[in-house]
């Protein structure tokens, strides 16, 4: 057993242990850098998704806001005209009455 343990067998030994632990970390760093990105990634891209779904849930947030205003004035703008339309009609009575009372006071020349 001593001459087992002999400086030079030693050093191999720690030689040989050191090699293979450089050949370990030499496959295991790029896998766990690998795992790391991958991590990143998916999480860079879950963020992506999410701030995607909101920005398209205000954009359809601010559509349905814009079409309720827009029917909103259409109404308004409705009843408008009908009010208007109402002022027109009585406006068209009234000239009526007066074109009436006019031809009824002034005589007509014949001649």
């Amino acid at each position: 057993m001593t001459d087992f343990l002999t400086p030079s067998n030693v050093t191999f030994i720690i030689g040989l242990l050191g090699i293979m632990f450089g050949v370990y970390n030499y496959f295991r760093n790029p896998q766990i850098k690998s795992e790391k990105t991958d991590a990143l990634m998916e999480q860079r891209v879950s963020w992506m998704v999410d701030i995607s779904d909101r920005r398209f849930k205000d954009m359809q947030d601010n559509f349905k806001e814009l079409l309720l205003q827009s029917n909103n004035h259409i109404h308004t703008v409705d009843t408008k005209v009908d009010a208007l339309q109402g002022i027109i009609i009585g406006m068209g009575q009234e000239i009526i009455k007066l074109g009436t009372i006019i031809e009824e006071r002034i005589p007509k020349k014949h001649g």
